[in-house]
């Protein structure tokens, strides 16, 4: 799956969430349904397809950060050996936060190196299973946000600074130009005014092979 076939896919989610789940010609929506679960959906088939390392791929999964602390990554990639080099979080934009993302990073930085090389557990959201990994010595947390349009003032340079200082958290603007959810277009026109950032895509996945 290329880029382009990604927001083609969220521009069709956007497109879906305004309508009701089930359809009657006198129920309306005032307001789209959240697509956050589904672009997680997407996010994780997204990378599967472009790694060529077998993985398993665990979303929305809560999982145990030391003694007593758990955290929800919106994916968590696991390799075959069962040690988790890699945690994903994907935001559509950061319109609910107009503080940018340099201090969610820093926090996410500390958390990062707090457990690199530890035991964790976390437990199977269908069967219940409880499962055993261990975070590499090289565990790296990646921020995806979809459009740099409706985040914020701060973001790009908030991009740069991350880019400098952190070691284990790596932030990447997959777009501008045209935000995914615009009213007034068709899909392919809202796709044709999106900017596509390949460069952070290719960033992105050499990142994710950078953990040996």
């Amino acid at each position: 799956m290329p880029p382009k076939e990604y927001f083609r896919k969220l521009i069709e989610l956007y497109s879906e969430s305004r309508e009701t789940k089930y359809y009657n010609p006198n129920i309306f929506r005032g307001r789209s349904s959240s697509i956050s679960s589904q672009l997680e959906d997407l996010t994780a088939l997204f990378i599967a397809l472009n790694n060529p390392d077998h993985c398993t791929y665990y979303i929305d999964q809560p999982v145990r950060f030391g003694s007593s602390k758990t955290r929800y990554p919106d994916i968590v990639i696991q390799n075959g050996d069962k040690t988790i080099e890699n945690l994903i979080d994907v935001k559509a934009d950061i319109g609910w936060n107009r503080d940018g993302m340099y201090k969610f990073c820093m926090e996410w930085e500390d958390r990062i190196k707090a457990v690199q090389g530890t035991e964790t557990t976390f437990t199977d959201g269908k069967s219940k299973e409880k499962r055993h990994g261990k975070f590499s010595k090289r565990l790296k947390y990646h921020v995806l946000i979809a459009t740099l349009e409706n985040s914020g003032k701060t973001l790009k340079n908030d991009h740069d600074k991350i880019k400098n200082e952190c070691s284990n958290v790596n932030l990447y603007l997959l777009s501008d130009g045209q935000h995914p959810n615009t009213y007034g277009l068709t899909q392919q026109d809202v796709l044709d005014k999106i900017n596509i950032q390949d460069d952070e895509f290719r960033r992105f996945f050499e990142n994710l092979k950078d953990t040996p």
